[in-house]
């Protein structure tokens, strides 16, 4: 017997993998629970196998369930990719494109290319939409935005997400952020090096990128961070620094907090560094507004784009 599997189906499928429930999946799509449940039990149906292990609250997928999703990655980019190339057989940039940024560094590396992009090409829409930097990946996997701006450190990689394509943009480096003292602190040259801060209390988010940079920094340095403050927002986290509330590690690129003036500090030994990228789904790479995103960014990855 041979199947023909439905496309919509399949990214029903794998939403329901993302979001970890049928509801969650539903909610983000814009349907109803049910019928998004019906659809699953009809590809169930038409594929004569189980896809989704229904023994708790949260529906999660099968054995089969997620190799029909692995496949489902590849088959959505080879559709995406024909789109692409069909729209560049027509020379035109148009429509709309939108654009993932963290709006705290965001711009300032990503806005002079999408400026002159849409200065270029008149009839394209490019939009923006913040995102937690943790998320970018993720949302242009989901196809919730064409392009995003993504971060990621060498000390702890990100897990691999398959369908998608990266450009650098701008690499930093990550320095150690502390108060701006006060009469009671000593005068003179702070510390460089990083176990000198053990006794000190810290802010960070351990489940993101930085905060794993963190917590390896320190665990390499002899000390376990004492984490008063868990946020990812890391101009919250400036204003904590900035407030004696603890010391952060925070990438040079993040600008400081007005009004909450820090000390940033560079640590001896192994610079630790953070690099930008530009993701996009490996599919729509030949897409020509985001074919000509990327030409710009490439042709600005110059010192506009990157510190001295």
């Amino acid at each position: 017997m041979r199947i023909v599997l439905d496309v919509r189906k399949l990214v029903l499928l794998r939403e329901v993998q993302a979001r970890g429930s049928i509801a969650a999946a539903a909610e983000s799509l814009n349907y109803t629970r049910s019928a998004v449940s019906q659809q699953l039990s009809a590809l169930e149906a038409e594929t004569g196998t189980e896809l989704l292990d229904r023994r708790s609250n949260r529906a999660g997928l099968t054995s089969a369930g997620r190799l029909l999703v692995d496949h489902t990655e590849y088959i959505l980019a080879g559709l995406e990719s024909a789109e692409s190339d069909l729209l560049a057989a027509t020379g035109r940039v148009c429509g709309e494109l939108r654009v993932g940024v963290p709006f705290h560094e965001g711009p300032a590396l990503l806005i002079p290319a999408l400026t002159r992009v849409r200065d270029l090409h008149p009839a394209l829409r490019i939009t923006l939409r913040a995102l937690p930097v943790g998320g970018c990946r993720e949302a242009v996997r989901l196809g919730q935005v064409d392009l995003a701006l993504a971060m990621g450190y060498d000390e702890v990689p990100e897990p691999s997400m398959p369908g998608l394509h990266e450009e650098p943009v701008a690499a930093d480096r990550v320095r150690l952020a502390v108060g701006p003292g006060g009469a009671d602190e000593p005068a003179g040259r702070l510390p460089d090096r990083l176990a000198a801060y053990a006794d000190r209390a810290w802010a960070l988010d351990p489940d993101s990128g930085l905060g794993r940079l963190t917590v390896h920094a320190c665990a390499s340095a002899g000390f376990v961070p004492d984490i008063v403050a868990r946020t990812s927002d890391l101009q919250a986290t400036l204003g904590l620094v900035s407030l004696g509330w603890g010391v952060a590690l925070v990438p040079d690129l993040v600008p400081d907090r007005p009004g909450y003036p820090v000390r940033r500090i560079t640590l001896d030994g192994p610079g630790l560094m953070r690099h930008v990228s530009l993701v996009v789904r490996s599919g729509a790479v030949s897409n020509p507004s985001v074919s000509a995103v990327l030409a710009e960014v490439r042709r600005q990855s110059g010192a506009s784009l990157r510190l001295p």
